[in-house]
């Protein structure tokens, strides 16, 4: 009974600390978030390159026409000088 479950949880909690450790990297990570796939070289004819994942391997996303998911803009903290007002 108490030792089986005991048992059972252990190999669970191993199995999916290991799987967290083989995550995926932030950029096949990302372009998975904004509903993207990672593709060797190019891109197909119906597909945006959005991003890179690995050397060689591009984030590739169907057209917002066709699917419409917004990409997420990564905003700077460069904000423009205020410009002069003369009179």
């Amino acid at each position: 009974g108490f030792v089986c479950c005991l048992f059972f949880y252990f190999v669970f909690l191993g199995l999916h600390l290991w799987h967290m450790e083989s995550g995926l990297a932030s950029a096949e990570n990302h372009c998975l978030n904004v509903n993207g796939i990672c593709r060797r070289d190019t891109c197909k004819m119906t597909e945006d390159t959005i991003g890179a994942c690995k050397r060689r391997w591009k984030c590739c996303r169907a057209w917002w026409i066709l699917l419409p998911v917004p990409t997420p803009i990564i905003y700077s903290d460069y904000q423009e000088p205020l410009k002069n007002k003369m009179k």
